[in-house]
């Protein structure tokens, strides 16, 4: 689904075709991780939501020219009669013609290796109505991190062919040579998928992914030749997506008037399940994992802290641009983040971690200390599952208890203020950036933490 380019590179020996065949049975008989979609709302600690046409995070259209805006709301996903349900809408939204629901298990539910099955009943997908339950790697930049894309229904071709609605695809995607590379696949089912519950099944292992619907498996990649074929991508974490988009590049309809298919069209996940039985299985649970409440230090020294980054082993600090280290004594303890930007040119660094769940500072604050004199304007962020979360300090703004008088001054910033924000899942916990300034700019920053309410 999270596709940017459509550049199909050579495969080589990598890639198994497709055969219409049943797949090997699951071994293990003991889920380790499932979603019965139980009680009465989506459990926040699974599921999140990706919000938006995509062009707040540099990808309108959610790098497929899709149609609708993505919310949260009950309309759009709900928990009802034991199922979720994704609902796509015809609705102006914000701009947008068309409203559905993209959820994710990002900085929730990871894993690596084993067999997923859902049972799902897909809309009719007609002219232009995409269901799509599929994967990403939980670390990079796509095609970097891996896609593996289990069901996808809709395809421009399977409309040509009157097939629509009986048509399945697979596919994954990933970066090869510097380029993003792809294999998909299909499959004619003998009726309608839409007519009744489905059970898709993905078996992944360090040799294949292989997909299959009720038994036809319409998709094969073999996957262990990792360094010819550039194939790590699928040898790493990845989370769940189930999402219903309307038009775009796979339906081949941009335009909403040609969206004939009916609406609201209506996905429902009945379970969820994964089993894993091969010794190199990895499975990450976010909620088992939580920074208890007080104070987070992210750069601080200090003592009677909850818990602490440690540099070096779970998190680095990354200077990305225009960023030269300066002396100057820290706020407290032994170090600081001191550094001079030239003018004209960008600065920024960033505190990178592995995810963090920590759903227990909501409400709370970002605090640290610093020092500068710049009247420049700057960004402090967070990145979470949401993408980059920016809160902007200008001369004349808010500062949130800077003063740039060339002194310590504590600097507190609620996480309200930041936009979209999921602390459930956080990446990079403080980020600085800005535009080039018109002068050199020097600051000192030392002391940050995450303070619980």
């Amino acid at each position: 689904m999270d596709r940017m380019i459509r550049i199909v590179l050579p495969l080589a020996a990598c890639v198994g075709l497709a055969a219409l065949a049943t797949p090997p049975a699951a071994q293990a008989q003991t889920p380790v991780w499932e979603e019965n979609f139980e009680g009465t709302s989506i459990d926040g600690d699974t599921w999140t939501f990706d919000v938006g046409t995509g062009c707040q995070i540099g990808i309108c259209g959610w790098g497929n020219s899709e149609l609708q805006y993505y919310t949260s709301r009950p309309e759009n996903a709900r928990i009802e009669n034991g199922n979720l349900v994704i609902e796509a809408r015809r609705e102006n939204f914000e701009g947008s013609p068309f409203t559905s629901a993209r959820l994710k298990t990002e900085g929730r539910v990871h894993f690596k290796y084993g067999t997923l099955e859902a049972r799902i009943k897909t809309p009719e997908a007609g002219n232009g109505v995409w269901p799509a339950y599929w994967l990403l790697g939980a670390v990079g930049v796509w095609p970097d991190r891996g896609e593996i894309d289990i069901m996808e229904i809709g395809n421009v071709d399977g409309i040509a062919a009157g097939m629509a609605n009986r048509r399945v695809g697979g596919a994954v995607h990933w970066n090869y040579g510097g380029g993003h590379a792809s294999h998909a696949d299909y499959a004619d089912f003998p009726s309608d998928l839409h007519d009744d519950y489905r059970t898709y099944r993905m078996t992944w292992d360090p040799q294949f992914i292989r997909v299959s619907v009720d038994g036809l498996q319409y998709f094969e990649m073999a996957i262990s030749d990792i360094e010819g074929a550039s194939l790590h991508e699928f040898h790493a974490p990845h989370f769940l997506l189930l999402n219903l988009a309307v038009g775009g590049s796979y339906t081949g309809i941009f335009d909403p008037n040609g969206i004939t298919a009916p609406l609201p069209g209506r996905m429902l996940v009945d379970w969820i399940r994964l089993y894993q039985d091969h010794p190199d299985s990895e499975l990450h649970i976010g909620g088992n994992n939580a920074a208890p409440p007080g104070r987070f230090g992210i750069y601080s020294e200090q003592s009677g802290l909850a818990g602490s980054l440690d540099f070096g082993s779970n998190a680095d600090l990354f200077v990305w641009n225009n960023l030269g280290p300066i002396a100057g004594a820290p706020f407290e303890g032994n170090e600081a983040m001191a550094f001079r930007a030239s003018a004209g040119q960008w600065f920024g660094l960033g505190i990178l971690t592995d995810y963090r769940n920590m759903s227990a500072y909501a409400g709370g604050a970002l605090k640290f200390h610093m020092r500068t004199t710049t009247p420049a304007t700057f960004k402090i962020g967070i990145n979470t599952s949401f993408g980059d979360s920016w809160v902007d300090f200008t001369a004349n703004g808010p500062n949130y208890g800077l003063v740039r008088d060339g002194q310590w001054h504590q600097v507190t910033i609620p996480f309200s203020a930041f936009y979209d924000l999921d602390l459930h899942a956080v990446k990079q916990m403080f980020m600085v950036v800005a535009d080039p300034p018109a002068q050199d700019v020097e600051f000192f920053i030392d002391n940050v933490y995450y303070q619980s309410p």
